[in-house]
């Protein structure tokens, strides 16, 4: 489990019970639990929507908002949810 992070908000998966569910109740390693839930997305937005509402949550981070938004910014476009093929 060691450096796996949700591929939608980049938070660190340090747990299975932070793991999200598929449709069918089985579990996704993909997703934390607050982005996926019962196969969908528990919100639906754009990656910018998504970045700005992240941002607020730097200080749990250990960061400043700015720098969270400014992380975000850069590693989102990396994870599988906001990858353009």
């Amino acid at each position: 489990m060691e450096g796996k992070i949700c591929q939608s908000c980049a938070m660190p998966l340090t747990s299975e019970d932070m793991f999200a569910t598929n449709a069918d109740g089985s579990v996704n390693e993909d997703y934390c639990k607050w982005c996926y839930k019962d196969g969908k997305f528990v919100e639906d937005c754009t990656m910018e929507e998504f970045i700005e509402k992240c941002s607020q949550f730097g200080e749990q981070a250990g960061m400043t908002n700015e720098q969270m938004k400014e992380y975000c910014t850069k590693v989102f476009p990396t994870l599988k949810r906001w990858k353009k093929s």
